[in-house]
């Protein structure tokens, strides 16, 4: 099995959603001094906390790691915006993420600069940049609710599918392949779509159907002809353990964050990702041990479901 390194460009090129999902993450993980802002705020507005901590030296404690923190936080967020204006956003899941963190810092920012008045010029430039970048976003947003949304949808599901039948797929297992196309859909046209109308709208329906009757026919390509039932895991867990690891990975990384309960399939999924060398079965009361093609369809189905619905990343 051959293990060079599979290069970015051509894992974006065959799963575009890793990008979306990656700039969301580290949207989620950017942080600038809140939790010391929010202390120090408090403990300024409590006289009996203030002498409290002056007494035993917490005030110059926390105030010299906010000092060392600070630079280092403005540099981290004035990269953040730099990178962020190079990027292509296309999802409005990232964009609704990317805004939020965006209004998010510059209230941040005011807080800081009450503290820190010899950092004045450095975040004031900082907020010219998030001005302009909130500019940019809202943009960006009108384009898309101008676009015809439906249209794209179907386009991006003939796609999707078309590269699933062309066996651009064929080097994972059966439901990572079914995972990954669900997961591009999501992360495309075809999930804001779902994102902006609903799931419970007429044409949504329609076009759920249909992602559910293309998977079908495709499985019935796959599936063995032999199988009446399908012992998942135990093919699963072979397929991942001869896979190329970078590949494995990215599986692991798509389906990181599954809830236990909520995304049982995907949560399998990432669980034999991680270890596919794992011995003993999934415990999950929710997850079946065996599937048939259709079962294994709603199956996602319903996982995807909850993911719209409570806007797991």
């Amino acid at each position: 099995m051959n293990q060079d390194l599979i290069s970015t460009r051509t894992l974006i090129s065959e799963h575009p959603q890793l990008i979306e999902k990656a700039l969301v993450d580290f949207v989620n993980g950017l942080e600038v001094t809140a939790d010391h802002i929010r202390v120090q705020t408090k403990v300024n507005s409590d006289f009996f906390a203030r002498a409290w901590c002056g007494l035993n030296g917490e005030i110059a404690l926390r105030q010299n790691t906010i000092n060392q923190h600070v630079t280092e936080s403005l540099k981290t967020v004035s990269k953040w915006l730099e990178n962020l204006q190079g990027q292509q956003i296309h999802s409005d899941l990232a964009i609704a993420k990317v805004s939020n963190k965006l209004v998010e810092t510059r209230k941040n920012l005011i807080i800081l600069l009450e503290h820190h008045q010899a950092l004045k010029h450095e975040v004031n430039g900082i907020m010219v940049q998030i001005d302009c970048m909130k500019y940019d976003h809202q943009q960006l947003s009108a384009r898309l609710e101008q676009v015809d949304s439906g249209r794209l949808a179907t386009q991006q599901i003939e796609a999707v599918f078309d590269k699933w039948k062309a066996g651009r797929l064929g080097h994972f297992p059966v439901l990572a392949r079914l995972f990954l196309v669900f997961d591009e859909l999501y992360w495309g046209d075809f999930g804001n779509y779902c994102r902006k109308c609903g799931l419970e709208h007429r044409e949504i329906q329609r076009l759920v159907q249909q992602v559910q009757d293309k998977s079908l026919i495709q499985l019935e390509c796959e599936w063995e002809k032999s199988q009446a039932v399908y012992l998942w895991q135990d093919d699963t867990k072979s397929s991942l353990q001869n896979m190329h690891g970078d590949y494995r990975e990215m599986i692991a990384y798509l389906t990181d964050g599954a809830p236990y309960d909520e995304m049982p399939l995907v949560w399998g999924l990432n669980q034999l990702a991680i270890n596919p060398s794992q011995k003993n079965a999934l415990q999950n009361q929710n997850l079946p041990r065996i599937f048939d093609m259709q079962n294994a369809i709603h199956r996602f189905s319903f996982d995807f479901e909850a993911r719209y619905a409570n806007q797991y990343v």
